[in-house]
């Protein structure tokens, strides 16, 4: 027996302890010594150590007991981690581009390790608050996204945001690090340590089945642990809280059984026809199979469905095949609720044994052959992966990092390991700035962000670089690219300013720029999501709402049509009177360089008989000739009319209305007292008066037009 070559393995489940010394052989690994001890008490809870000291013990007594068997000191051993005890998780990621482009394999992977990443954030944030307290197990995708479409395979796509969900699996490190602790209290070292789903795999899955899609069900008596296989590697894993136990209470419950004896009733099921058994009150009960089983129905077709629907969760469809293995994939009808359950033929769900097992020689006493798989599986992963190690120390940026791995470890482990962030390598583009203008939606994109730098031991590397230990890893983050940056001028097109006069003072009419409500300079920066908007006034309208800051609603004008003495004419009702250059015009005519505009604020907005006679001068006075002098002379007395109706001169005019206007008569006395004319009191002769040469009276009429004399002959 050659010492050097044996392999020590234990196997320290939530129950029991097994230890088992396998050496090499020219047929085989052969068991040449086994131990099986129970936990006296609850030292492991779904297991997890909870007593290291008390697990220590056991691993001690089996230790002397196969040293005793052998005749020789073990020092190293092979152990393995609980598939219960892993964590899952899944998450969501995406990158979204400046712009769409072909999606490389490198951004898939900088995808995917980023959403690794961002579920241990989350595990750790329900538990522990701590990422790296997780040690990287592997991760399986569920779906790809392209732009929002699920497509197949991201790689050599083109669009401008990829996105994956997927499960990723974690081994606390609490786990890790008890198991080694109780290594080490019962003096012993870490030849290798693995995962028991792994070792379990690989003695199982023969080789010509390495590249099927199967599930590996591992089901005890407390929980059921689930490993999906895939191109011959475990791709997820995944916990059932159900197993064996329960349908072992069922019968308990049913039969009013102690645990023990309903144990022995389920396992006697298969294998006999009547089974004598006693109960609680020391009742002999002979319990016919077929009845017993009919009680199990339910129960197994429950467990069946947790574990299927779990499988389904995990590998999105039924996988090819199902391997059970564990003392509980012993129920009774539990392989056929399965198969049913996963819709999948009978044959194409089994239970494997350790005599199924290749290359083997020799069984583990005091256990069920299906139990036995893990702790052999445990010894043939550890042969085969002798020169590998599985605990590697690397220094990150000259930080320590301590990491655990189940393959060949590569920077991605030690990023993970760290908690350093694997997205950052790439630095990000800069933030657009984003704004309106005139209510148009504008972009001013950021700049590009600059590739980081990442180096094991000064040579360049990705995140598949195999690293061992003591290499050195450098890391850079990427730098972030600038944020979109403009200034007002940027966007909008300032004209020359054109020179007015605005009520007799000198002004500019320029193009005006308001940003959030606020009047900015050309020069002032923009501010993300502003609302930016800008007015240049063509016309004389848009001139004075902007120089006046008057709503445009004031310079709309209501115009007011009639006719005075059958003449058709309009009167505008707005608030202002507006004069361009002396003239009232169009005020949506272009201004020009020059312009001088005359604006007064009209206080009344009703508009009389007076007003219209006054603005339009109409028959206000008439023209004559007196003694060879021309005067005017103002017509104050009149008759009116509106609409045919007799009406004052101070009543109001409305649209459509039909003015006429007539002055009263003036008589030739009337003329004579406007121009203060005094007829002299003593005469020397005959005072004569003539209207257009003919002779007239006081009294008579004069006319626009008339010549007037007056004599004395």
């Amino acid at each position: 027996m050659n010492g050097e070559k044996l392999i020590f393995a234990l196997d320290i489940g939530t129950r029991t302890v097994v230890g088992l010394v396998m050496e090499p052989t020219p047929q085989g690994l052969e068991i040449i010594a086994s131990e099986v001890i129970e936990h006296e008490n609850r030292a492991m809870l779904d297991g997890q150590i909870h007593n290291v000291i008390e697990v220590a013990r056991v691993v001690q007594e089996i230790k002397a007991k196969l040293e005793e068997k052998i005749g020789q000191p073990l020092e190293k051993v092979a152990v393995a981690a609980a598939g219960r005890a892993l964590k899952t998780a899944k998450q969501t990621h995406y990158i979204e581009f400046s712009s769409k482009r072909e999606i490389t394999a490198e951004d898939v992977n900088t995808l995917e390790l980023a959403a690794v990443q961002k579920a241990q954030k989350s595990l750790a944030h329900d538990e522990t608050h701590d990422p790296t307290d997780y040690h990287f197990v592997g991760y399986s995708v569920i779906a790809y996204r392209l732009d929002d479409i699920h497509i197949g395979n991201l790689v050599g796509q083109k669009g401008k945001k990829i996105e994956v969900d997927l499960i990723a699996t974690f081994l606390p490190r609490i786990v890790v690090d008890s198991l080694i602790s109780v290594i080490q209290h019962a003096n012993l070292t870490i030849q290798h340590m693995t995962l028991e789903p792994i070792a379990a795999s690989n003695v199982i899955i023969p080789k010509e089945m390495h590249n099927f899609n199967l599930a590996l069900v591992d089901i005890g008596a407390g929980t059921s642990d689930i490993a999906i296989t895939r191109g011959g590697a475990i791709i997820a894993y995944a916990m059932v809280p159900v197993a064996g136990d329960e349908i072992t209470e069922a019968l308990a419950e049913h039969y009013l059984l102690d645990y023990a004896t309903s144990e022995k009733l389920k396992r006697s099921l298969t294998s006999e026809k009547t089974i004598q058994v006693k109960d609680i009150l020391g009742t002999t009960l002979n319990i016919e199979a077929r009845e017993a089983l009919m009680v199990l129905k339910k129960p197994v077709e429950e467990l069946a469905n947790l574990i299927g629907d779990e499988i389904l969760s995990l590998n999105q469809k039924p996988p090819q095949a199902v391997l059970c293995i564990g003392g509980g994939s012993l129920t009774p009808l539990l392989i056929k609720a399965l198969a049913e359950k996963l819709n999948l033929p009978p044959n194409r769900v089994g239970i494997k044994k350790a005599n199924d097992i290749k290359g083997v020689i020799g069984e583990i006493s005091d256990l069920e052959s299906t139990q036995a798989i893990t702790p052999i599986g445990i010894a043939v992963t550890c042969k085969e992966n002798i020169n590998k190690t599985t605990f590697i120390d690397v220094k990150l940026n000259g930080q320590r990092i301590n990491i655990f791995s189940l393959g060949t470890p590569t920077v991605s482990d030690a990023l993970l390991a760290s908690n350093t962030p694997i997205q950052r390598l790439y630095g990000r583009p800069g933030m657009a700035l984003t704004f309106k203008v005139n209510g148009e939606l504008k972009t001013i994109k950021g700049s590009l962000g600059e590739p980081g730098k990442l180096l094991v031991n000064a040579e360049p590397a990705n995140f598949d670089t195999q690293i061992k230990d003591g290499d050195e890893i450098t890391y850079e983050p990427g730098k972030d690219g600038k944020p979109g940056f403009g200034l007002i001028k940027d966007v909008v097109e300032f004209t020359t300013p054109k020179n007015i006069i605005l009520n007799g003072t000198p002004t500019q009419v320029k193009t005006q720029v308001f940003m959030n409500g606020k009047l900015v300079e050309p020069d002032t920066p923009i501010e993300d999501r502003a609302e930016i908007y800008y007015t240049t006034p063509e016309t004389y309208r848009e001139t004075l709402i902007q120089l006046l800051e008057v709503p445009a609603s004031e310079l709309i004008s209501r115009e007011i049509h009639f006719s005075l003495n059958n003449r058709q004419m309009k009167i505008n009702l707005g608030k202002y009177e507006i004069l361009i250059n002396g003239q009232e015009v169009d005020l949506d005519q272009p201004i020009s360089d020059g312009d001088e505009i005359e604006v007064r604020e009209i206080k009344s907005k009703k508009i009389t008989i007076k007003d219209i006679m006054e603005r339009t001068k109409v028959d206000m006075e008439i023209k004559i000739t007196f003694n060879g002098r021309e005067l005017s002379i103002p017509t104050n007395h009149w008759e009116i009319l509106k609409n045919g109706e007799k009406v004052t001169i101070d009543t109001q005019i409305e649209d459509g209305d039909e003015i006429i206007c007539r002055p009263k008569p003036i008589s030739f006395n009337r003329i004579l007292s406007y121009i203060n004319y005094q007829v002299p009191k003593s005469l020397s002769g005959r005072l004569v008066m003539t209207i257009n040469g003919k002779e007239a009276n006081f009294t008579d009429e004069v006319k626009n037009g008339d010549v007037l004399e007056l004599k004395i002959v």
